[in-house]
């Protein structure tokens, strides 16, 4: 065992300093630039809530009414997902109402109210779902980062709707597509709510108003402020690139020569002391089968009333479990002893058991084949000058 010890010292003293020497390093960095980026479909989903004001434009509105009469509300309520951290969409429904002027009195919306230059108040309301399509214009030329505060997003779609004129003698409602697209800057202030600023802009078909000249007009301009909530994973993992690092040699060549050299010499030796241990081992052997059933090959001491090996033991075991591993057809007996100078028959009873079996375990976890190996326990003596001698448990050769 002394030569085996040995063996592992010149290993650390010799071949540990080439070996960091030698060594290089590999570090890893998320490459946060990377737009492609897809995570699980239930994740990056928000809802947002939003409300402001907006106003209609069609043909005869800034001839009748000034700006504040044209003012009118706008609240929407939006579902979207990020599919990447660069296009998402989202689908909703908006609420809108429209100031402005008609110069018909069959258009939609007309107010019976007094005419000024052949122009009537016109009022009418909407709610249309929409689909929208949307691009992080921050992340696709920036690339993507979890720690933005900012976010502009530019998106574009489509809505169609229903649309009603309250106290109107036109009041059968209108079916109208709308084509939209805008701007929503984006501010995270947590991880898991934005606030946004929208700037919209929609165009409807001409049939809303039913106006002379709308084909060109009957759009609609809106900002609004808004909150959105963004449900279970809320950011994105970059890919992982691997980055050498390069590694500053710690000795000069004439140093790294040297090593070598010491290394070769350490390995040389490590053979000769692995022949040695060969030898020892095929003689151990031997002496084991020679020894018969009366001589014990290896004897184990415990301290009093413990079945637990120390750690000087262990190192016998170890050599012991080498020793049995080179014959496999080789058994043996294990056999527990007490002394019967303290304790009862009881407890030594079950301390020869636990001695013998606490030798068996260390074995088979050395590697030996538990098929080599048998327990049993002896209630008499194993030394009859000294009982001390007895707090033991022995190997023998199975014949």
């Amino acid at each position: 065992m002394k030569k085996l010890f040995t063996v592992l010292m010149l290993l650390a003293l010799f071949v540990a300093p080439a070996t960091m020497a030698a060594t290089t390093e590999t570090e890893t960095t998320p490459d946060e630039s990377q737009g492609l980026l897809l995570n699980g479909f239930w994740d990056n989903w928000y809802i947002s809530l939003d409300g402001g004001i907006s106003m209609f434009f069609s043909p005869n509105d800034g001839n009748f009414c000034d700006f504040s009469q044209r003012i009118s509300p706008n609240v929407s309520l939006n579902f979207g997902k990020w599919w990447t951290p660069i296009f998402g969409t989202r689908i909703g429904l908006e609420y809108m109402a429209a100031n402005g002027a008609t110069d018909v009195t069959t258009a939609f919306g007309f107010q019976d109210a007094a005419s000024y230059n052949n122009l009537f108040v016109q009022k009418h309301q909407g709610l249309r779902p929409h689909l929208d399509g949307m691009v992080d214009l921050i992340n696709l030329f920036g690339g993507y980062s979890k720690t933005r505060v900012y976010s502009l997003v530019i998106y574009g779609g489509f809505g169609y709707g229903y649309g009603w004129a309250s106290d109107s003698p036109i009041s059968s409602g209108k079916w109208a597509t709308e084509l939209r697209g805008g701007l929503i800057n984006s501010f995270h202030v947590s991880n898991a709510v934005d606030v946004n600023i929208e700037l919209k802009a929609s165009k409807y078909d001409s049939g809303l108003t039913a106006e002379r000249g709308t084909e060109l007009n009957n759009f609609m301009a809106s900002a609004t402020v808004g909150v959105a909530y963004k449900f279970n994973e809320r950011t994105w993992e970059a890919p992982v690139i691997p980055v050498i690092v390069p590694v500053v040699p710690k000795y000069s060549d004439a140093e790294g020569d040297a090593l070598v050299a010491r290394l070769q010499e350490a390995n040389n030796r490590i053979k000769d002391l692995e022949n040695e241990l060969a030898i020892a081992n095929e003689n151990l052997a031997k002496a084991l089968n020679e020894a018969g059933d009366d001589a014990p090959a290896y004897t184990i001491y415990y301290d009093i009333n413990q079945s637990a090996i120390n750690a000087c033991n262990k190192k016998v075991v170890k050599a012991m479990a080498e020793a049995i591993k080179a014959d496999p057809n080789t058994k043996y007996v294990i056999t527990g002893y007490a002394d019967k100078e303290t304790g009862t028959d009881a407890f030594n009873a079950k301390l020869r058991e636990a001695r013998a079996q606490s030798l068996y375990k260390m074995l088979v976890k050395c590697g030996v084949n538990p098929d080599q190996l048998s327990t049993a326990t002896d209630t008499n003596p194993l030394n009859k000058f000294n009982y001390v001698l007895d707090r033991a448990a022995t190997i023998k050769v199975v014949k």
